[in-house]
């Protein structure tokens, strides 16, 4: 069996740590910055493959964008502002269930936004930065944010029957994500 030279066996190492270790995550504020809320997004809560992405439709981080954006208030823009500038926004909390969001939010406009996907099945977000295609950081939030986030997405959908339906606080298991809202012209049971 030949073993590798000091020299050769080091860098190898360093690259292994390095490629383990990836980019420092930053904080949910600090990619989103100065940037103010402006909008909602309704979302589906299963990630579409590249490859089945239909072209005219809008995705955020592969998830598909549903109905139109709903602008928010000075009042909601504000409230939505400082809860995500707080730094006991998000905890340490490590759960790995899967983001499956229905919701979210853009802070800035145009070629700038920052969008934050918003999942209540697992209380956690994750942030997309400008021109990005994919998510730069997933954090869990606290109870504390959740009621901002929930209520936020009540007042300003209180049409979509799934987004009502979420309860305030998180089962200790799972939920399942809101489903996509039913058009109000489909017939039903």
């Amino acid at each position: 069996m030949k073993f590798l030279p000091p020299v050769l066996f080091a860098i190898l190492l360093s690259f292994s740590v390095s490629l383990r270790a990836g980019p420092p995550v930053e904080s949910a504020a600090g990619l989103i910055g100065q940037r103010l809320p402006t909008t909602i997004l309704r979302t589906m809560p299963s990630d579409t493959p590249p490859n089945q992405r239909l072209a005219g439709l809008n995705f955020i981080a592969g998830y598909e964008v549903i109905g139109q954006p709903v602008p928010l208030s000075a009042a909601q823009a504000g409230r939505l502002a400082e809860t995500m500038k707080n730094p006991a926004a998000c905890d340490t909390t490590q759960n790995e269930e899967r983001l499956r969001p229905g919701v979210a939010y853009r802070f800035g406009s145009g070629a700038d936004a920052v969008d934050l996907l918003v999942c209540f099945s697992c209380d956690k977000i994750a942030l997309v930065p400008p021109g990005a295609v994919g998510i730069a950081s997933t954090h869990h939030i606290t109870q504390a944010t959740r009621d901002v986030l929930l209520g936020l997405a009540k007042e300003l959908l209180p049409q979509d029957e799934a987004v009502q339906e979420l309860p305030r606080v998180r089962s200790d298991h799972p939920i399942p994500p809101p489903p996509a809202p039913v058009p109000k012209d489909v017939p039903r049971p």
